[in-house]
Parts: C-alpha cells; structure tokens; sequence
C-alpha cells in the first residue's frame, strides 16, 4: 500500500494506492518517500504508473519486504512462483483468521453468515 500525500484526481481524492507485491515495487523502481505520478485504472482504482526520479533528494530509501511477520514475529517466506511472501508461523492469529474465513468461503464449506466474537461477518 502506497500512502500518499492527498490529491484531487478524475474527482475523487486519493491518499492510498496499492503497490500489488514486491515484484511490482521493483519493475518500477520505486522508493519511500518518492514522487509519483498516478492515475485511475479503468476511471476507478488508483495505481502508481512511475516514480519522477528526477525530483529525488538523496533521502528516499529502498523497500524491503520483512522477513519476520508483523503480527506474530513468525517467519514469512516466500515460495518459488508465488508473489508475495507468507508468515509460516502455525499459531499466528492473522493466518489462522484467514484460514477460517477461506474455510467458510463459496471456494471452501460456502457458509453463510459464520459470524465471530468481535461481531465481523464474512460474506
């Protein structure tokens, strides 16, 4: 996820736009802390088209996918064809919510409705 400073495009503001993966980041050589030129694909989503690297100070910094997943400290990797990398930790909350919802998806048990604790619905 890109955070941008605020701007009125095509009639909306946007201050958010996704990056997609690390291998989107790299093909177009963007840094934190760029300047960027952006457009709305399909007259709808917002996404990064390039960074001006002319108007770079010297202070932007590389981006590095961490190795170590940000909600349980477990290893993230990833695999040979995927895009991103993945926590591997088993009793990491954030996957274990995930495989719960996958299980109750149209693709997995197709439950309707399953609802939990802190009252989220998964459609």
């Amino acid at each position: 996820m890109a955070i941008l400073e605020p701007v009125k495009l095509a009639g909306s503001t946007i201050s958010k736009t996704t990056l997609h993966n690390e291998d989107f980041i790299k093909e177009k050589g963007l840094k934190i802390g760029d300047h960027v030129i952006i457009q709305k694909a399909g007259d709808v989503i917002p996404e990064v088209v390039e960074a001006l690297k002319e108007k770079r100070t010297g202070e932007e910094k590389e981006f590095v996918m961490p190795d170590t997943c940000p909600i349980c400290g477990g290893p993230a990797i990833r695999e040979n064809g995927e895009a991103i990398k993945r926590c591997i930790g088993i009793e990491c909350p954030a996957r274990n919510f995930r495989n719960i919802v996958h299980f109750a998806s149209k693709a997995g048990m197709d439950i309707d409705g399953l609802r939990f604790c802190n009252n989220r619905t998964i459609d």
